[in-house]
């Protein structure tokens, strides 16, 4: 049985506000390599927070991960999200079969997490699929509720806010992945994701400079 965290139980609405999902999304996050770690995969679950606006079911089963290095990005990334409503989603480690691939594939997100809050940096995922997506792809930050997780803000048929042209990078070439085959696959390992009610996402831990609005702002 899939749990949260204890620290956002509360995310989540009761059984009457929940809302029917279809499968969650289940992929890779394709890491390029910086001076903190080596290229990496890392397999990752999303629970979406606006019922089904994510559509995950059109996304693709790999992205690679563009890292954007220009500061102060994550706090005016807060502030446009706060201001915007995209629709928004959650990414968290997958669950892996093998023991010491699941302990690999955890500290490897933690550690993609805690550089880019470290560094208050923003990551970005172009969709790489234009026959069903259009928009720019993903921007993905920290937050400060736990380094399991990280926030996205999803961007199906827009692109990127506009204080971002000229900063995404070339795609990085991929390098040799975990192997699928020690996620879970059958239908018995599988954990549902819940959704996250719209009107509870918001951290109880913010920054003074973000107090003023509380939509994922780490």
């Amino acid at each position: 049985m899939f749990r949260l965290p204890t620290h956002l139980e509360s995310f989540i609405p009761p059984p009457r506000d929940q809302v029917p999902t279809s499968r969650p999304w289940t992929g890779t996050l394709q890491l390029p390599p910086t001076h903190a770690f080596a290229a990496q995969s890392l397999f990752c679950t999303v629970a979406e927070t606006e019922g089904e606006n994510s559509h995950v079911e059109l996304w693709p089963s790999r992205f690679d991960v563009q890292i954007i290095r220009q500061t102060p990005l994550l706090q005016e990334v807060q502030a446009w999200v706060r201001a915007n409503t995209p629709p928004m989603c959650m990414f968290m480690p997958a669950r892996v079969a093998e023991g010491e691939g699941h302990k690999t594939n955890q500290a490897g997100f933690e550690a993609f997490a805690a550089m880019l809050a470290e560094n208050q940096l923003v990551a970005i995922v172009p969709w790489n699929a234009p026959d069903r997506l259009s928009g720019g792809g993903i921007i993905i930050f920290p937050t400060r509720a736990s380094r399991a997780l990280l926030v996205g803000a999803v961007f199906l048929h827009v692109p990127f806010p506009d204080f971002m042209a000229g900063l995404v990078p070339a795609p990085s070439r991929p390098s040799i992945a975990i192997p699928r085959s020690l996620i879970f696959n059958s239908p018995s390992q599988q954990h549902a994701i819940p959704n996250i009610a719209t009107s509870q996402r918001h951290s109880t831990s913010q920054s003074p400079s973000s107090s003023r609005g509380g939509r994922f702002s780490g």
